[in-house]
């Protein structure tokens, strides 16, 4: 897997030992997740089950998930992958999250141009993310990186759930 470098930020891969920094900065924040299709995590133990499936899933070949790290800092702020890809590998669907701490500050936009770019370098035509209708910072953030509404769409709002969420929908096309 790619390690990615911005400005401000370096996106690499997970690793060992990151579970205790990703509990800590986002998947035990309520305010973080209110919005997440995952509920929060109430221990540390779930948090390391995640990191293990990520780890799991990159030595079985997945490329698509990095940790959000600022330069010099190797402490996981966040985290942005590939939460679809169509049977002919051509559109991607991306998904973020990052600390609220680090909210307003721009690296939500950094890190998912620099993904863009690296999806299509790889071949991907079109990349396309969703938000929740009551989230339209996500929205200004696909917005900023070049991507276009193109609708809305039901979906649920936390897995495991049967309650449905408005989201609305973005897309860009290389």
């Amino acid at each position: 897997m790619s390690t990615l470098t911005t400005d401000r930020l370096v996106l690499r891969p997970f690793r060992e030992g990151d579970a205790e920094m990703m509990y800590r900065n986002w998947t035990s924040d309520d305010n973080v997740v209110k919005y997440c299709h995952w509920h929060k995590h109430e221990n540390l133990d779930t948090t390391v089950w995640l990191l293990n499936m990520y780890l799991e899933e990159a030595a079985s070949g997945f490329e698509y998930r990095w940790a959000i790290t600022e330069k010099g800092n190797d402490e996981p702020i966040g985290a942005i992958d590939v939460v679809g890809i169509t049977d002919d590998n051509k559109t991607a669907e991306i998904g973020y999250v990052l600390s609220k701490k680090h909210w307003n500050k721009g690296f939500a936009t950094e890190t998912c141009k620099a993904v863009i770019d690296e999806l299509f370098r790889n071949g991907f035509t079109k990349v396309k993310a969703a938000h929740h209708i009551d989230n339209p910072a996500s929205g200004r953030v696909m917005e900023k990186c070049g991507m276009i509404f193109v609708g809305y769409d039901k979906t649920i709002a936390k897995w495991g759930s049967d309650e449905l969420c408005d989201v609305k929908l973005y897309e860009l096309i290389k």
